[in-house]
């Protein structure tokens, strides 16, 4: 068992990120891991993987991500977050996590533990798959819904 040294070694990060889910479940996630940010002396991104369609050109999609909504941000400030928002268009999800992140990212996502896949847990493995350590967040904010994960 590594001792808490190590730990904190392997969770040194550039910033602490959030998937994008949902406007809610995002938000929830936001707040948690504003607090770790904060904690780590490091940036809050919230990071949004957008499918663009095969017939639209990948960087011509239609409208806004909700993350560039001026509501977004008006709810993020209202809970006192600071962050910053990138947006990637893709064709593939997956295959864009190497591109968002750097090896062994800190990744909080908002969503409920499931029997049935949800979009939340399809993430957390994804991202696990590719080597980071993910914390699944409740969107109610419950702080005992919380689970920390690595691969």
């Amino acid at each position: 068992m590594p001792t808490l040294g190590t730990v904190s070694e392997e969770l040194q990060t550039d910033a602490v990120s959030v998937v994008y889910t949902t406007v809610d479940a995002t938000i929830g996630a936001a707040r948690i891991a504003s607090e770790l940010a904060n904690a780590m002396r490091v940036p809050l991104r919230v990071v949004h993987f957008r499918t663009v369609p095969r017939q639209v050109p990948v960087d011509q999609p239609d409208g806004l991500s909700p993350i560039e909504t001026t509501a977004f941000f008006e709810r993020l400030r209202a809970e006192g977050i600071a962050a910053r928002v990138r947006v990637y268009l893709c064709r593939d999800e997956a295959r864009t996590i190497p591109f968002a992140f750097r090896p062994n990212s800190i990744v909080v996502i908002g969503g409920r533990r499931s029997w049935w896949p949800t979009q939340a847990e399809r993430w957390r493995h994804a991202l696990e798959a590719a080597g980071h350590f993910v914390m699944l967040v409740d969107p109610s904010g419950h702080r005992d819904h919380r689970e920390l994960s690595h691969a």
